[in-house]
C-alpha cells in the first residue's frame, strides 16, 4: 500500500470552486487509474492537504492517460491553484496498519 500526501495552496475565494473540482477529479482518478480513494484535509496554515491511497508505487506511478471528456475537470482545479498544480509533499510506503473503519464511511 502507497499513500501520498499531496498539498494544495489554493487561491484565496476559490476555496469551494476548488473543493467541487478536487472531488471530481478524485474520482475520475479513482474509477479510471487504480487510486484506492482520497481524504481532503486543511491545514492549520490555510493549506489543504490531500491523503491519496494506492495498491503500489508502480500503479501510481503508471502513465495515466486521461479521457478527453475528464481534462477539463483537472484542469478546473488546477486553476483553483496559485501554481497551477499540486505540491507532492510525501510518497509514504505501509509499514504498520492499526487505522481502524468508522462510522463515517458506512
Amino acid at each position: 500500500m502507497l499513500a501520498v500526501v499531496l498539498e494544495f495552496d489554493v487561491i484565496e475565494g476559490m476555496e469551494n470552486q476548488f473543493r467541487k473540482a478536487w472531488i471530481e477529479t478524485t474520482d475520475i482518478i479513482y474509477q479510471n487509474f487504480g487510486s484506492l480513494g482520497s481524504r481532503l484535509h486543511k491545514s492549520d496554515n490555510g493549506k489543504f492537504i490531500a491523503y491519496a491511497q494506492w495498491p503500489d508505487l508502480n500503479v501510481y506511478e503508471n502513465d495515466h492517460h486521461w479521457p478527453d471528456d475528464s481534462k477539463s475537470t483537472r484542469e478546473k482545479m488546477r486553476a483553483c491553484l496559485k501554481i497551477g498544480k499540486p505540491t507532492v509533499l510525501h510518497k509514504l510506503t505501509l509499514d504498520t496498519d492499526l487505522l481502524k473503519e468508522n462510522s463515517l464511511n458506512n
